[in-house]
């Protein structure tokens, strides 16, 4: 039909009504951006007025201008409070921005207003536009409630944009001024688990605990507040109380499609902020919390405090919940949050070992070297460069993980590509060695001495297919290069686990009686990463047992300083991987007196050795 001028203001309430039901029954799409867009065209027709593909801003500039009929005026005015609301969700402040200067300068004339007055502020107040009285036409969601609902989802954008920049204590000002704005259930809880959050990052934890608890009273199933209170007692070390808020939230997760959150606002409101706000993708701070992570966090957390029987059986239930889904995710990047797949099946082999459930490591284990074999070529050489020594390890990893992404492969060169490509390769050798190195242990913890020999020397014939090098225009002096090589993070993991594998080795073969090759073993394990404390006191007593004694003292006294000053360094386990931590044998006090009592009773029915041995310094045991 032709528009004509008395039935515009009809078409537009109409139209209105039909965009606000719409976006109360689903979310925003482009039809209802240009349904605005026709409406307008079609009245500016009806008084005979042309536009050439004006901006909408624009167009409603020149409707105040050149049109004056109340009636159509008030039905425009709606349609702009609509099109703020559109604009919401795609994040479009300066637009709205726009718009509500618009309406702001157009009502600066007989009203309380002014040039500098604060358009949300004015929009929350209700002094831009006032509900229609007495009108035959009828809104199914009043304007007063609209610009209640602009207010406070545009508040809470501008304070989400403030922490994510890092201005905290500017983002919890904004978010507490939307708190006090028309807020459902769910929006008040993520209002207050983004103060919470900020909070924490200010070093108040209890100020955002407090927060945490304020945003699960107002919603139950906010779980992104139950996981950052859980993080926040993580920080206290406060460990009873993370894991309890880990296992409420595994509980809520496991039953999430049970229930829905009751988002509850005035019956009469059809859209709510949850229908506008929109976290971006790459934040984690409000996006659900999955499953996965929580399972990992809760079982990585018993693992770091050595309850290895519960840690073991969160495992379980973690690696159930990966062989559910594709079986193809072995291979790819998990959660940024979360570790590869991979080191998930190491860690549960760890807290299975440690749990004495030998079987059940040698099954796991079997998973990753099966699955990694196809992935091995037969030789890498690995190179490594000074600018990615001096990079952080947490960069590293970065690029590692998003390498196997296939939408950001095509961001590379060709030799970045086969850079990437290689160290991915150097992580399949990294993770198939450790895999035989405990399954190596299982068998040994068996009894099954061949079987344990036999994966030992498997997990190092696979880490020899490494060659580390340093490219020659590297600037760094060859005297500096084995140094240099091996002060990186992958050589020194390769190292450790060649280290340990050949202490295994040893180990076993000292049991079979085979003296003299455990000996040459424990000499390479001490070669591959010399301030190993246990091959160290491991080849003194095969010395001492072959009654070379004299190389026994030479060698403790030459290493004994360097291993157990490794041991005392804070940082000293932090290079490696969570999964080879908790593997790692810490040699007791008492052993090192042991040890070093033996020898010092050696040296002193030698007078010519007599006072030479050095003597054990107290160190604090992990």
């Amino acid at each position: 039909l032709p528009a004509t001028v008395p039935s515009i203001p009809l078409e537009l309430t109409i139209l209105y009504n039909t965009v606000v039901l719409s976006l109360g029954l689903s979310d925003v799409n482009q039809d209802d951006n240009s349904l605005v867009y026709e409406g307008l065209g079609r009245g500016l027709e009806a008084y005979g007025r042309h536009f050439d593909g004006l901006d909408i801003v624009k167009l409603w500039g020149m409707i105040f201008q050149s049109i004056h009929d109340p009636a159509f005026i008030q039905a425009v005015d709606q349609l702009i409070y609509l099109q703020c609301v559109l604009w919401l969700v795609s994040n479009q402040l300066d637009r709205i921005d726009a718009a509500l200067r618009l309406l702001r300068d157009r009502g600066l004339s007989g009203s309380g207003l002014n040039s500098h007055s604060d358009l949300l502020q004015c929009i929350k107040a209700g002094d831009l536009l006032k509900d229609r009285s007495g009108s035959h036409l009828m809104l199914v969601q009043s304007l007063s409630s609209l610009g209640e609902l602009i207010y406070t989802c545009a508040i809470f954008i501008q304070g989400f944009r403030k922490m994510e920049e890092g201005n905290y204590l500017e983002a919890i000002e904004i978010l507490q001024q939307a708190a006090e704005g028309l807020c459902s259930k769910r929006i008040l809880a993520e209002i207050y688990t983004l103060i919470g959050y900020s909070s924490a990052q200010m070093d108040r934890p209890q100020t955002a605990l407090q927060y945490f608890r304020w945003a699960l009273q107002a919603d139950l199933h906010c779980l992104a507040a139950l996981y950052h209170a859980a993080m926040v007692y993580r920080k206290l070390d406060m460990v009873e109380a993370e894991l309890e808020a880990l296992n409420h939230l595994d509980v809520a997760l496991e039953s999430w499609d049970q229930f829905k959150a009751d988002n509850h606002v005035d019956s009469q409101v059809l859209i709510r902020p949850e229908h506008l706000v929109r976290i971006p993708a790459t934040c984690h701070l409000l996006t659900s919390v999955k499953q996965v992570h929580v399972k990992h966090s809760l079982a990585r957390r018993f693992l770091q405090i050595r309850r290895a029987e519960e840690a073991a059986e969160h495992y379980l239930d973690l690696l159930a919940s990966i062989l559910e889904g594709s079986q193809q995710e072995i291979f790819l990047v998990a959660d940024p949050t979360v570790p590869r797949i991979p080191e998930i099946y190491l860690e549960a082999a760890v807290a299975l070992l440690q749990s004495q459930r030998y079987n059940d490591v040698i099954t796991v284990c079997e998973e990753i070297a099966n699955r990694m074999s196809s992935l091995i070529s037969e030789k890498l050489t690995f190179e490594i460069r000074v600018n990615e020594w001096l990079s952080s390890d947490s960069s590293e990893r970065t690029e590692i993980n998003t390498s196997c992404q296939s939408s950001l492969l095509n961001c590379f060169s060709e030799s970045q590509m086969l850079r990437i490509k290689k160290k991915e390769t150097l992580n399949y050798i990294l993770w198939a060695a450790a895999a035989f190195l405990y399954q190596g242990q299982a068998f040994a913890l068996l009894k099954s001495n061949k079987e344990a020999i036999t994966n030992f020397s498997r997990c190092v014939n696979l880490l020899l297919k490494v060659q580390v090098v340093v490219p020659p225009d590297s600037g760094v002096p060859d005297d500096q290069l084995e140094t240099f090589k091996e002060s990186t993070t992958e050589v020194k993991i390769l190292q450790k686990l060649k280290s340990l594998a050949f202490t295994g080795k040893g180990m076993q073969l000292a049991e079979r009686g085979q003296d003299r090759e455990a000996l040459q073993n424990f000499q390479l394990s001490l070669q591959a990463y010399p301030d190993s404390l246990e091959a160290l006191c491991l080849l003194v007593q095969v010395l001492w047992k072959l009654k070379r004694k004299q190389e026994a003292v030479s060698f403790w006294q030459k290493s004994y300083s360097a291993a157990a000053k490794e041991l005392q360094q804070e940082n000293a386990l932090k290079k490696f991987p969570i999964f080879l931590i908790s593997h790692l044998k810490q040699i007791s006090t008492s052993e090192e007196e042991a040890i070093s009592k033996q020898l010092q009773e050696y040296c002193s029915s030698h007078s010519e050795e007599k006072g030479t041995l050095q003597f054990l310094r107290p160190r604090s045991c992990s």
